[in-house]
């Protein structure tokens, strides 16, 4: 092993080499990303509950791909979901609501971390899948079978009034 070595100019002895050694840098980096804490949470919570775009890129260290669908039953794509990854599913974050007048507590966000980089969202009405580029097909398939919890709207009839007179109105 070679005692001394010439770095910049300066000749430093076997002693000086143990404190330019990689391992030990590595250890420091180590200790500095497991130590690090979330100082800024402004982009994190938005709204009532979490921004859960913001949330993949804080737990998973990546930018999400993202697949969203409207017009959904909630309650049947929970339970799907949960009968579906119930193994795969690393942890859940609810933000629920006590009903008095049913006295009953339901939900209003639901997002469910999953395994292999994969985050789902229930709102009120929608479902956004987040994932890795790598992942369209299976977000492709998730969607597919998520779509069959589509509501059926019932056309909204509305009143115009102006200058002629509806018989309703009289």
């Amino acid at each position: 092993m070679q005692t001394e070595r010439t770095v910049g100019g300066n000749v430093l002895q076997a002693f000086d080499l143990i404190t330019i050694d990689k391992p030990i840098k590595r250890r420091y980096k180590m200790k500095w990303i497991f130590g690090k804490r979330i100082t800024n949470t402004n982009g994190l919570f938005d709204g009532h509950f979490i921004e859960v775009k913001a949330f993949y890129v804080l737990q998973f260290d990546k930018v999400p791909c993202l697949g969203f669908i409207g017009n959904i039953d909630i309650s049947k794509a929970y339970t799907h979901i949960r009968e579906v990854f119930g193994y795969e599913i690393v942890s859940v974050y609810q933000h629920a609501y006590f009903d008095h007048n049913k006295q009953k507590t339901f939900f209003n966000n639901t997002v469910f971390v999953l395994t292999q980089n994969g985050m789902i969202e229930l709102g009120k009405g929608y479902v956004q899948i987040l994932h890795t580029p790598k992942d369209y097909e299976w977000s492709n398939k998730l969607m597919k079978a998520l779509a069959e919890f589509k509501i059926n709207e019932t056309p909204v009839q509305t009143q115009i009034v102006g200058f002629a007179r509806q018989p309703e109105m009289n």
